[in-house]
């Protein structure tokens, strides 16, 4: 497993700190929400109605309004069948899903949009639906809505660890163990941008950690270790969000944490300013009036010479 290239980082990193300089006010300081009871207390059965319930408690987590008008739409697999055995392992790719699990406008509502194959696994559904709730902020705010901003709207969010677990689902499928995968952008960028939002927030890596699975966790580490190899995007996201915005910003490479120590004191040191030079002291009215005697003078003799 290897970090995303410097195009998909950097990239990462303006959508974020586009949405934190556009609409920070509104998103403020979501939590880190967990798939746990803490978060989502509601008893749950795959129907329609723990399903709607489910989408309201996590529209409630996003910053959109309360009462917002929003109706589901469970969409069964084309041609009636998910492919192979039915089952969600079976089922189309990241990119397919989320052709059919996002949320639409209607006029004065929205529709959200969950495949029915996603909606007996926990971490699909929390996935689509979380999904959902990015794409529901970015048409609030009056953003381009797309299925990969959504996503990394829904980890600016709060959702990171919800997107990262359906990045990469291993289920068993007709031809046996398969990684399933219900976002469009894999589990690696999705784990850089978790990573900028638990530094940005000041959270403990380790509550990220505790809820995802091992190949999350593998990507989130690599991720980790280069948000903390870059520490000045971090300052620029809680500070001067519009500067990243506009791509104004250099990647530093991974470095150990003695690396980053070193690289940390140069960067001081370079940043550090010059002494400043004492001022000068106030010209007297009499030290300034011998001076322009003396420049006068020197003039005249100047005009003597050439003549």
């Amino acid at each position: 497993m290897e970090l995303p290239d410097d195009d998909t980082l950097r990239w990462i990193v303006t959508t974020f700190a586009h949405l934190r300089a556009g609409h920070g006010a509104t998103i403020g300081s979501p939590p880190l929400l967990q798939p746990t009871s803490e978060f989502f207390p509601d008893e749950f059965r795959p129907d329609a109605t723990s399903i709607e319930r489910l989408l309201r408690r996590m529209i409630g987590y996003g910053p959109l309004a309360d009462g917002l008008a929003v109706e589901l739409e469970l969409l069964e697999p084309e041609g009636g069948h998910a492919g192979g055995c039915g089952a969600a392992a079976c089922g189309p790719g990241g990119a397919a899903r989320a052709r059919g699990a996002g949320a639409e406008r209607l006029g004065d509502g929205y529709r959200v949009q969950l495949a029915v194959t996603d909606a007996g696994h926990a971490d699909l559904l929390a996935t689509s639906l979380g999904r959902s709730v990015g794409a529901l902020v970015l048409h609030e705010a009056g953003e381009e809505v797309d299925a990969d901003a959504s996503e990394i709207a829904a980890v600016v969010c709060g959702f990171g660890v919800l997107l990262a677990n359906g990045a990469a689902v291993w289920a068993k499928s007709c031809g046996g163990l398969r990684m399933t995968q219900a976002t469009v952008l894999p589990v690696e960028p999705l784990a850089v941008a978790l990573a900028l939002f638990v530094a940005l927030h000041g959270g403990k890596a380790s509550e990220a950690r505790k809820h995802l699975g091992a190949t999350q966790r593998e990507a989130f580490e690599l991720a980790e270790d280069w948000v903390e190899s870059n520490p000045q995007l971090v300052e620029a996201l809680r500070e001067r969000p519009e500067m990243l915005a506009a791509g104004v910003f250099d990647l530093e490479p991974v470095r150990g944490l003695l690396g980053r120590w070193l690289h940390g004191r140069r960067k001081e040191k370079a940043m550090r300013a010059a002494p400043a030079r004492p001022a000068a002291p106030a010209m007297s009215d009499e030290r300034r009036r011998r001076l322009e005697e003396a420049r006068a003078l020197v003039d005249e003799v100047m005009g003597e010479t050439k003549g």
